[in-house]
Order: structure tokens, then C-alpha cells, then sequence
């Protein structure tokens, strides 16, 4: 049974304290999407929230900056023990507001406790100062420096982990930070605030407001943060642009779609290219930015591979977020149910062959519950919205190519560019497919999701903006100064008109 408690409002977290808004001026409806008769609580905010957790941040800032390392690191730590001490609590909120299985939000905990590990052991390192002498008594040194304020804007899919995944990096690196999570997952906001709150980090460093997409919008555009950390859909990271286009000296990093592909060459293993394609379909109920949605397969295994990718993705469970031996939950919304219905119609229009129902069904609650769904191509079209359009639904369109040539001009054909997968015996195929592709991941014989934090994670295109998250993202949260340093003034040299200092 989960805690109702873990559901009830506890208001915004701003300097160091959880406060509920004096004057709110709209709330946030928390329901299960699993199911609809279960509705878990009502998130209050309001404005003036926003503006004080942005002023506590400021305030905290100098202090935190200068902080020795070992100081920001210890209370990071501390925050991965009670990760990990309270997994199972954060588990089952998460699963509960985003609809994921109860399994993978337990991966996803796991995830969240190694952040902070691989961005002490391996981030920081990446910012490290470097220093190296010129010519006697003189050097030169560049360091990174904290930027102040950063805003963190929250996805719903990973609603713990890719927060967390930007808030660990920027405190590491002496920033202090306010969050707002996605409006549909606020019960994992607020305990993972709670559980910060134990971590020790000083009044202001840590902050937390909830809001709806108006008040993501006032964070990122506010004059006082000096960096937007954002993942979520292209069409919000380009309204976070144009709003901040007034503000050039903010960062602004976006990770955002993904339309990705699945290249499986003539000599692949099937079983394991149709397993890794399923499973990057399906898993989160497509609802990753790294799902598989386009699988693009040599003409003289198409048949096989089909056949195997039917079987597997018609016999995978759904069903309710924590019952036992789900693979996939329900979408996170009737929206995002009503947009699979749609995704089906734009398919059959456009002339894509069914080949397995799916879409909109009945769960075993009252939920937004979809099944995955197959097509196939006739042939590749960059005017196609159905195949170059990211639907964030668990659907999957088969094209069938005759050279790799072709098959490298389909996997290239979209304005995005997150991450593809190729199934090759040949590492010489893998590595023309590198060479020729414009992703920000390419992976060989595995999935397009289940990135490593070890790695960088980022897109171009539509997918991101050149802004790396995974171990690169100590290095966004900061800018280097470069610094020449003299131990004693030189004699001043002489140019020809300039005056004699002497």
C-alpha cells in the first residue's frame, strides 16, 4: 500500500523549508493514469513563489560558490543515501504519477543514486582546472566558474532522473538551482525535495516550486537565472528560445525529441534486433525521447524480422503500473491516448500497411492504457508526417531498403537527430554507418534507449542544441575563465608612438 501522506501538498521548497502558497493562483490535479478513480491530491502555486525561490537561490549562491568541493560533495552523497534508503517510497511514487511499471521505476531510483556517483568521479573531471607555464614566471590557467541560478524544468517520463540528472551536475559545479517539474508528476518533485532536505545542503542552494507550463515559462525567462537545464518536447525548447532571445548571455540547454531509428544490415541477428527494437518501442510506452519508431531493415531480412517484431510486441503485458508481471503501463494522459487513435488514422491515410492493431484499449482500471501498434512503409518520404514526425506513442513504422545506401538516406531523413541503433556483424559497417549518420548516440547490436551516464546524452537537429547532458553537463554548468598570470609586472615593451610608462 502507498502512503496517501507521499500525495499531500506540502506547498513549494524555498530556503530550505517546504511553504504552501499564500495566494495560489491556479492547482495541479494529480491523477493516477492508471487509474482514473484514484485522485491522489491538488498541488497549489502561484507566482509569488516562484519569485522567492529564485531570491533564495540568489542569496545562497556566493556562499555555495565558494564552498570547497569536498563541502558541495558531501551533502550530494548524502542525497544518494537517502535515494537509496527510501528507493522503494520513490519508486512508487513515480510509477504512480507517471504510469510507469512499478519494475522500471525502480531502475529508474537506481539510475538517480549513480548520478551523483559518476558526476563526482568522472563529471568533474571534465572541468578540472588546467594550468602551464608560457615562458618564466609566467603562466597561463583556466578554470571553470559557476554560472549562479539555474532552472531546471522537469519531463514526465523520468520525472526523478532527468531532474536529478541536471541538479547533481550544477550543484557539483557551485550552482544553486530552482526546479519545476513537470505538472504531471508533482508527487515525485515534492519527495524528491524531501529527501534533499535531508541531505544537508544549505538553506537556498535547493529549491523547488510547482507549476504548470506558464510557470516554467516566468522560471526560464526570468531575469535573475543565469541558465535554462530543460528536457522535454521540441516544440517547448523552441518557445524557451524565442523567450530568451532578449537574454543572450543565458545558457540555455535543450534535450529534447528523437524520431530514431533501427538500421538492421543483411548479416544481423535477428533475434536480438527484433528483441532491442521491441523493447525501445514499448518500454516507458514509447514515451521516451530514445524510443525506436522507425525500423529500416535490408529487403533480404525484412520478412524475418517482421515476423519476429509482430509476435514480440503483440504479446508484451500491459496493464496496471504496480501489478505484478507488467512490461508497459498506460500513456500519461487522454491526450496522449487520443494522439495514438490519431497516429493510426495519419498512417492508414498516408497508405502505411498495418500489421499490428493497436492504440487506444481497455485496461484492467479505468486508465489511459494503448497497446503497441506496427506498420509498414512502402517507401521512405521526408514529406511523410507519419514517418518523420515524433508521435511519443508506443507505435513503430518498418520501411524495407534495398542498399545500405538507401537505408543510411532513410536513417538520415528526419529534421531530428537523438540516437540510432545498427544491427551488423561488421564493425566496418558500424563505422560507415558513424561516419555518415548525424545522431548524438549511435549504438551497435543494442537499443536506441538505456543510455549510459558515463556518456555524453544529447541530440542535434530537433533533438537538441549542441548542450550534451549525461557526463558532459558539469561542463554547461559552468564557463571556463582563462587567466594570464604574471608572478611580477614585465618591463612594459615599447611600440612605436606609445609613451614610456617611466
Amino acid at each position: 500500500m502507498v502512503e496517501a501522506s507521499l500525495f499531500e501538498p506540502r506547498g513549494d521548497f524555498i530556503a530550505g523549508r517546504f511553504v504552501l502558497p499564500a495566494q495560489p493562483s491556479g492547482e495541479i490535479l494529480l491523477e493516477d493514469p492508471g487509474d482514473l478513480n484514484a485522485l491522489h491530491g491538488s498541488f497549489p502555486f502561484s507566482p509569488a513563489s516562484l519569485e522567492d525561490a529564485v531570491k533564495s537561490a540568489q542569496q545562497a549562491f556566493p556562499g555555495w560558490r565558494d564552498a570547497p568541493l569536498e563541502e558541495r560533495a558531501r551533502p550530494l552523497r548524502r542525497l544518494a543515501e537517502r535515494l537509496q534508503a527510501e528507493a522503494e517510497r520513490l519508486a512508487h511514487v513515480i510509477a504512480i504519477d507517471a504510469g510507469k511499471p512499478l519494475w522500471e521505476a525502480r531502475t529508474e531510483v537506481n539510475a538517480m543514486v549513480d548520478k551523483v556517483r559518476t558526476t563526482l568521479d568522472q563529471g568533474l573531471g571534465l572541468v578540472e582546472e588546467r594550468s602551464f607555464e608560457l615562458a618564466p614566471g609566467k603562466r597561463a590557467r583556466w578554470r571553470p566558474h559557476a554560472r549562479g541560478v539555474l532552472a531546471v524544468l522537469g519531463p514526465f517520463n523520468f520525472p526523478g532522473h532527468l531532474v536529478h540528472g541536471h541538479v547533481v551536475p550544477a550543484l557539483a559545479t557551485g550552482n544553486t538551482v530552482v526546479i519545476k517539474p513537470s505538472e504531471r508528476t508533482p508527487a515525485t518533485g515534492q519527495l524528491y525535495a524531501e529527501l534533499a532536505s535531508q541531505a544537508g545542503f544549505p538553506p537556498g542552494v535547493f529549491n523547488l516550486v510547482q507549476g504548470d507550463g506558464a510557470q516554467g515559462a516566468r522560471l526560464a525567462a526570468h531575469p535573475q537565472v543565469q541558465g535554462v537545464l530543460f528536457t522535454g518536447s521540441y516544440a517547448v525548447g523552441r518557445r524557451i528560445l524565442e523567450a530568451t532571445l532578449d537574454q543572450p548571455w543565458k545558457l540555455v540547454a535543450l534535450e529534447m525529441g528523437g524520431k530514431n531509428g533501427v538500421l538492421v544490415c543483411a548479416d544481423a541477428d535477428l533475434d536480438a534486433a527484433a528483441h532491442a527494437i521491441a523493447f525501445g518501442a514499448a518500454v516507458t510506452a514509447g514515451q521516451r525521447c530514445s524510443a525506436t519508431s522507425r525500423v529500416i531493415v535490408l529487403r533480404e531480412v525484412a520478412d524475418a524480422l517482421i515476423e519476429r517484431l509482430t509476435r514480440l510486441l503483440g504479446a508484451l503485458r500491459v496493464g496496471y503500473e504496480l501489478d505484478d508481471e507488467v512490461f508497459m503501463g498506460p500513456v500519461i494522459s487522454a491526450d496522449a491516448r487520443e494522439r495514438h487513435a490519431r497516429v493510426l488514422e495519419l498512417a492508414r491515410t498516408e497508405g502505411a500497411e498495418r500489421l499490428l492493431d493497436g492504440g487506444p484499449t481497455e485496461g484492467p482500471r479505468p486508465g489511459h492504457y494503448v497497446r503497441p501498434s506496427l506498420h509498414r512503409a512502402a517507401s521512405f518520404s521526408p514529406e511523410s508526417r507519419y514517418q518523420c514526425e515524433e508521435h511519443f506513442v508506443p507505435d513503430v513504422c518498418a520501411l524495407e531498403v534495398a542498399t545500405l545506401d538507401e537505408g543510411l538516406a532513410a536513417l538520415n531523413g528526419t529534421d531530428y537527430g537523438l540516437v540510432a541503433s545498427v544491427f551488423t556483424r561488421e564493425r566496418a559497417c558500424f563505422e560507415r554507418i558513424f561516419r555518415e549518420s548525424r545522431v548524438g548516440l549511435l549504438n551497435w547490436n543494442t537499443s536506441t534507449v538505456g543510455a549510459s551516464s558515463s556518456l555524453p546524452f544529447g541530440g542535434i537537429g530537433r533533438s537538441g542544441n549542441d548542450q550534451p547532458a549525461g557526463v558532459l553537463s558539469t561542463a554547461y554548468c559552468t564557463y571556463p575563465v582563462a587567466s594570464l598570470e604574471l608572478e611580477a609586472p614585465e618591463d612594459a615593451p615599447t611600440f612605436p608612438g606609445f609613451p614610456s610608462a617611466r
